[in-house]
């Protein structure tokens, strides 16, 4: 609200007027044309505002104070900052104020809540700029400083309240020396550290006022360095500590060691009590109240304080001039030894720290002293700044840091030093570098793959594990500065040399290394490439391989050597021996292999061949995967693509992995140009690149298609993965039709690993080169090429998938065919069952647009007829019952139905003709099977519809594969949203309603006229429901229709599972509740026409309903009740309309009305979700009532229209049930209204607190729009003195709870004045959050009060109770000072009862004349 309310200062009492947010800080003043405050004497109000200056002043300082948002405490800042201040010529009224304000400023720096703290040093700030520097108002910190004495009046006030902060700080560290504990608890000092901060930033050290003073100043500063020196020695032994955050090994005690010291110090607790008291109450006595866990509360003071200490100290060294710059014009007021003596300390600070958030907050101050001594004309101070670089790279060779904090603050201690000033950048940094490489260049690898895969405990053997190797440390700064956005084109030269370190160091013994360099890795993806986006994302990051290897050239060879070496260890798994074959001795000498009982391990990973896996493997392919596609290279000459024009049209290598991609890829061979050279040893050969073909992706072509046949189900899809950017453009065609038909060519004797990765080969480079924007020529080889190759597969691997998904291979675990098929269909499915898509949208070629459609619509009705129909309806393929359990089993399912539902999809019919022959009608033209266009002849043939009922039912009533049975139910609930229904009436509704019924009840239901049993996945269930939930809402069908035996029965057993009497899954009750609104039409035409009885069960139902809904729209509820409940309200408001226009079917009966309490509480909903926290639920609320109204409204428009709309008929029912629920949430009090005030004026804070859950809900506005719809309920009904007097005594309440809340005040403003306690500062105890939300609603109430009692004879009384009560608080001395908007309020509404009851009446406009916060107002 804080911003909202700085919006609106300037029009808070201009009646009618939009308020909207501001644009700027300026915009209050210039509109209102408000002056500058004048604090004790009277202002008048701005023009056209009726607003003081003054009142906005302490509004704003009330922000400051109260607001929890950082960003409405810097609007207000900012707006105060702005603000104007005339000197007063009797400065006592002002200095007064702010004398008041500072104590409530000092309150709050002494906070130990983060937020409470910043609040108080803003307002020190703003005090000491506005009237300590400008006013020259002279400020005590407290009674005990040395301003109150007469000797220091000729010390410059500003001085002096410098002075009063150093003082305050020092008491609480000397607090900090002596008791640890109690001054974590009693007297933080991070507050008055930031306060410090700010009045140092705020000196203008080169005025003459300073100047003049320049020795008090040059004390004062020199005092104040030394005190936070002294602050960071209390502090610094506990965040040195092995682990700091708490979380503290066995093997590291000091942490806990040293607290427990702490504590036992502190003599608060026994040692053997602070690990396990969390935060428990000392009955014995009044202030013993811990704060929390004690050594959370320890570490939390001393992190903060060094936190801040580290602002003050950089303050310190940068803002005042120093010695050591030459300027003549100034005095010196820090000398260049004390600047060098901060920085040593913040250089110690950030290397000796393990805290994160303590080293992470100093690292920015000692990049700013870096960046000061840096530029300084003292030579020594430039001369530190390189000795702490080179102190930050050797001492990583003898430094003990925790294994745990990944070198803690030495990273950013290298950084600083090096980004603080531009010339250090390129002065320090090659330097670092080369030192950096060099520490890292021991990687301790090994040669042998035995070794390189030796176990961290042989090499812990060896190394003392409490630290870090000296590798570890340079390669943490490597990444940190690689990291580092200042940095991005100076680090650019060493990212080359840093792709080596990291794929090198995976391959070391040392589990530290590899872990650091997979992170090294990372940095350098992020840096070359960006951040990772989807996969399904084919726009790559704009980099391709010659731009990567032209900008990183060393790059290129390595990177071979890396595959090379990956695939020689891949090749080692051909030599891994089959399991052991064990002659039966007692047998006939038959020879078994010997299946171990237990699955082992260690054989599982022989096996799959995982452990022959190059730790480089992965990031050499990531990298390669990462890259763009580019255009052929410039190195294939005009000869070499004439000899390689037999690739480009298709030619087919024998086996797909021999020869097949890299000869369609790579320009062929000149021997007398281009030596060859060995590779591996098993006598492969690649390119070996001269200077002209340096950097062709063609060297990395085979070696990543060798890897695609690997057993490693992972490494083939990253070879896949990585294999598409290596091919150009103009050549994917050539080799995707290559790689497939290749498989066609192999046919059953391929390998089911190697097809497998041929497949995601294909699937890759038709997802890179095609998917996205690609041109005619692209989609014409497509459709040409490679949809027949692709196609031509169908027999091989699809022909027998029974056998597939159904078949029980003893001994083996799994079923790779099935694992093939899947990957197969996944390609159909993406690309050439919906191929229209992406083939026809923008293709200009008419013919081959026209060819598209013939082809592929002979593809899906081949398929549907010649084997989707007869696999998925057959009973062997989906009623097995361990066909799920196979690997690739269920997708390969899934992937048929996919395809089924497409097929049906498809608009095309089947033409049987007389003959024989079928045709094929697409849109307006016949074709014949070959494609050629026909005439249509009508009447020699008949067309032929295929009906998918049998294969859908099939599919719906088999529970083992429920990812089929969703797929099927979400396309038809895609169907039924978008109102394509015809797909039902082909399906036949009679056969699917009785089905998708079965899954709205549970076992023991009987409401049905099939016992069909419901599904066993919720998922399915909330999908059938939801569907029948459309179908109900877009359909004709009635309660006649519906196959329930019992409309009632049916629906009070959808309401029985959504009491709670049985457990219902959340995405089946929520579902539920969505079909409710849409039977609730179907369930008031349940009763005959003139059945009164009958009739009002139903009214009960429905309001029982209405209630249920309300509650799930509670903030507590979670967000899937809150969108179900949405989403059934549109439902239901949809269906109305529908039946309101008339538009339903004769033969339905028709529907009695909805009872108008049910409509009230779900007008009431709307209310609730318009606000809703969750900015889906609300801007869908938005969305349905804009386009019920024909116009584009935000959330907040929206709901303002929905309330100001509702003007009931006086001739219709009055709303009771809606006007007592606006009434209560005006009223806000569920109990007595003293325990509520007191509550709200309490000065104690729960640590955690109830808080309402919706941040969204504006309550403030929310009360003015009840306000404005009862008042215009009031004046509807105003000839109905019944309800009106009904109304006016509940709205009476809230008249007689401001009386009880001043009472309540009064009493308990004295017991605290006894007890010292500073509940509120100079805006009053009504300056109180809570409190200021109740009170403005009760104003309200009480308006609402005058405004009906004049509208009803005998409740004339009420108007004088209101000018009572109204008049007793203004006149109150002992509630003074009132918050300035509630005493205006307060005014406001004794003046309207007087008038009100001198006139005997209120005007409507009056009413809500000022409903400030509401901008529809019309």
């Amino acid at each position: 609200m804080g911003l909202r309310w700085l919006g609106i200062l300037s029009s808070f009492f201009t009646p009618g007027r939009p308020a909207q947010s501001p644009e700027s800080s300026m915009v209050p003043f210039e509109v209102a044309a408000l002056g500058a405050p004048n604090f004790g004497r009277g202002q008048l109000p701005a023009q056209g505002s009726g607003v003081t200056a003054d009142e906005i002043v302490t509004v704003l300082t009330q922000v400051l104070i109260d607001d929890p948002f950082d960003a409405n405490r810097a609007g207000a800042f900012e707006l105060l900052t702005s603000w104007p201040l005339v000197r007063a010529e009797d400065g006592g009224a002002a200095q007064q104020w702010a004398s008041q304000l500072l104590g409530r400023a000092l309150h709050l720096i002494g906070s130990t809540r983060a937020g409470e703290s910043e609040s108080g040093a803003l307002i020190i700030r703003w005090l000491f700029r506005k009237f300590v520097v400008l006013q020259g108002v002279r400020l005590g910190i407290d009674s005990d400083d040395e301003q109150v004495d007469a000797a220091n009046m000729d010390v410059p006030c500003d001085v002096l309240f410098a002075r009063g902060l150093l003082a305050r700080i020092s008491r609480c560290r000397m607090a900090a020396e002596s008791n640890l504990l109690d001054a974590a608890q009693h007297s933080p000092l991070h507050g008055l550290l930031t306060a410090v901060q700010y009045v140092v930033a705020e000196i203008d050290f080169a005025s003459s006022e300073v100047q003049a003073h320049a020795g008090l100043w040059r004390e004062w500063l020199a005092a104040l360095a030394q005190e936070s020196i002294d602050v960071t020695r209390v502090v610094l032994s506990v965040l040195t500590s092995a682990s700091p955050e708490g979380n503290i090994p066995a093997s590291y005690r000091e942490m806990e060691d040293t607290i427990d010291g702490i504590i036992r110090a502190a003599g608060a607790i026994e040692i053997s009590d602070a690990a396990s008291d969390i935060s428990s109450d000392d009955e014995g006595g009044a202030g013993n109240e811990p704060a929390g866990p004690r050594q959370q509360v320890i570490l939390s003071y001393c992190w903060r304080a060094v936190k801040e200490v580290s602002g003050v100290l950089a303050v310190v060294a940068t803002c005042p001039p120093g010695s050591d710059q030459s300027d003549e014009s100034q005095s010196a007021l820090i000398d260049s030894e004390l600047v060098s003596r901060i920085g040593g300390l913040l250089h110690t600070l950030l290397t000796s720290i393990r805290h994160r958030g303590a080293f992470s907050a100093v690292h920015p101050a000692f990049a700013r002293v870096c960046g000061r001594m840096f530029s300084s004309a003292d030579v020594e101070l430039n001369r530190r700044v390189s000795e702490w670089l080179d102190q930050c790279v050797d001492i990583a060779t003898i430094c003990r840091v925790s294994v745990t904090r990944r070198s803690a603050g030495w990273p950013l201690c290298l950084l600083a030093t090096l980004t603080c000033d531009k010339l250090a950048t390129q002065a320090l940094l090659p330097r670092a570098m080369d030192k950096l490489f060099a520490l890292a260049s021991d990687l301790q690898t090994d040669s042998e793959a035995d070794k390189a895969v030796a176990s961290d405990s042989e090499a812990a053997s060896n190394t003392d594990d409490t630290t870090d190797l000296p590798q570890v440390h340079a390669i943490n700064m490597m990444r940190t500065l690689l990291e580092d956005h200042t940095l991005a084109s100076d680090i650019v030269p060493y990212v080359e040399h840093a792709f080596v370190v990291a794929l090198t160091g995976l391959r070391s013994r040392r589990w530290a290394i590899r872990n650091v360099c997979s992170l090294l890795f990372a940095a350098l993806a992020r840096r070359v490439f960006g951040n990772s986006r989807g996969r399904e994302e084919t726009k790559y990051d704009g980099i391709t391989g010659r731009e990567l290897f032209t900008r990183f050239p060393g790059l290129h060879p390595f990177l071979t050597r890396q595959l090379e070496d990956a695939v020689d260890r891949l090749a080692e798994i051909d030599m891994v021996q089959d399991p052991v074959e064990i002659t039966d001795d007692e047998g006939q000498g038959e020879q078994t292999t010997a299946t171990p009982p237990l699955v082992d391990p260690a054989s599982a990973v022989l096996r799959t061949g995982a452990r022959f896996i190059h730790p480089a493997l992965y990031p050499c392919l990531i990298l390669l995967a990462r890259l763009q596609p580019t255009l052929a290279d410039a190195t294939v000459t005009r000869e070499d693509s004439a000899v390689n024009a037999d690739a480009e049209a298709g030619v087919v290598a024998e086996a797909p992995h021999a020869e097949s991609a890299t000869s369609a890829v790579a320009p062929p061979m000149n021997l007398d140009r281009e030596p060859l050279t060995r590779v591996n040893e098993r006598n492969s050969t690649v390119h070996v690149t001269s200077a002209s073909t340096m950097l062709s992706m063609y060297s990395f072509t085979e070696l990543v298609e060798l890897c695609v046949d690997s057993p490693v189900f992972k490494t083939r899809e990253m070879a896949a993965r990585a294999f598409a950017p290596l091919v150009p453009s103009e050549r994917a065609a050539s080799v995707v039709t290559s790689l497939l038909k290749g498989v066609y060519d192999v046919g059953a004797t391929i390998a089911a690993n190697s097809c497998h990765g041929t497949l995601c080969q294909v699937h890759e480079l038709l997802r890179v080169h095609w998917r996205h924007d690609c041109d005619a020529g692209m989609r014409r080889a497509f459709v040409m090429h490679v949809f027949p190759a692709l196609t031509a597969l169908w027999p091989i691997l699809v022909q027998a998938v029974d056998k597939g998904v159904t078949e029980d291979k003893a001994g083996e675990h799994f079923d790779v065919t099935d694992v093939v098929r899947h990957q197969y269909l996944v390609l159909v499915n993406e690309f050439a069952a919906r191929g229209e898509a992406w083939l026809l949208p923008g293709l200009g070629d008419l013919g081959l647009a026209r060819t598209t459609r013939v082809l592929l619509t002979r593809f899906r009705l081949t398929m549907l007829y010649g084997t989707l129909h007869p696999v998925l309806t057959g009973s062997h393929v989906l009623t097995q019952p361990n066909g799920a359990q196979v690997a690739g089993a269920y997708g390969t399912v899934e992937e048929l139905v996919r395809l089924f539902l497409a097929c049906v999809d498809d608009d095309a019919l089947a033409v049987v003709r007389d003959d024989g022959s079928v045709q094929l009608r697409i849109g307006s033209d016949v074709v014949d099977e070959h494609g050629s266009r026909m005439a249509a002849d009508d009447d020699v043939s008949s067309e032929v519809l295929y009906n998918p009922w049998s294969v859908l039912g099939s599919v719906l009533a088999n529970n083992s594969f429920y990812e089929a049975k969703l797929l099927v139910l979400e396309w038809m609930l895609e169907h039924a949203s978008h109102e394509r229904m015809h797909i039902f009436e082909r399906i036949g509704i009679d056969s699917l309603l009785p089905r998708l019924i079965a899954d709205t009840q549970i076992a023991s239901d009987d409401c049905g006229d099939l016992m069909l049993q419901p599904s066993r996945d919720p998922r399915v269930r909330a999908a059938a429901i939801r569907l029948l939930a459309q179908l109900c809402t877009r359909l004709e069908i009635d309660a006649r229709t519906l196959p329930v035996r019992d409309m009632v029965t049916y629906w009070d057993a959808i309401a029985g599972q959504l009491s709670g009497s049985v457990f219902c899954p959340l995405p089946v009750a929520t579902a539920l509740v969505e079909l409710q609104a849409a039977l609730v039409h179907l369930l008031l035409q349940y009763p005959e026409s003139g059945d009164s009885a009958a009739i009002s069960d139903v009214n009960q139902r429905t309001f029982a309903w209405a209630q249920q809904i309300y509650e799930w729209t509670d903030p507590e509820r979670a967000a899937p009740y809150r969108l179900a409940v949405s989403h059934a309200l549109v439902t239901y408001s949809a269906i109305k309309r529908y039946i309101e226009a008339g538009r339903t079917s004769p033969r339905q009966r028709p529907s009695a009305p909805v009872d108008a309490p049910s409509e009230e509480i779900m007008r009431l909903c709307y209310w609730r979700l318009l606000q809703d926290d969750d900015e889906e639920i609300r801007e869908y609320m938005a969305r349905s009532i804009s386009r019920r109204l024909g116009r584009e409204l935000s959330c907040d428009q929206a709901c303002e229209k929905l309330v100001l709309d509702f003007r009931p008929s006086s001739n219709s029912g009055y709303p009771h049930t809606y006007v007592r629920n606006r009434l209560r949430y005006i009223y806000g009090v569920d109990g007595s209204v003293k325990q509520a005030v007191s509550d709200a004026i309490s000065p104690g804070c729960a640590l955690f607190a109830h808080e309402n859950p919706n941040i969204y809900i504006d309550e403030p506005r929310n009360v003015q729009l009840a306000y404005h719809s009862l008042v215009t309920i009031a004046d509807i009904y105003a000839g109905t003195e019944d309800s009106v007097r009904e109304l006016t005594l509940e709205a009476a309440r809230c008249v007689e709870a401001l009386g009880e809340a001043r009472g309540v005040l009064v009493e308990s403003r004295k017991l605290m004045l006894e007890n010292g306690v500073v509940l509120n500062g100079v805006l009053g105890v009504t300056s109180v959050s809570a409190l200021f939300s109740l009170l403005q609603s009760w104003i309200l109430g009480a308006r609402l009060t005058v405004f009906a009692a004049t509208r009803v004879g005998d409740c004339s009384h009420l108007v004088d109770r209101v000018i009572e009560v109204a008049k007793s608080w203004v006149e109150s001395e002992e509630l003074q000072p009132l918050h300035p908007w509630i005493a205006r309020a307060m005014r406001q509404l004794g003046e309207t009862a007087v008038r009100a009851k001198e006139a005997s009446s209120m005007d409507y406009d009056e009413a809500v004349s000022d409903l400030f916060l509401l901008t529809c107002v019309e």
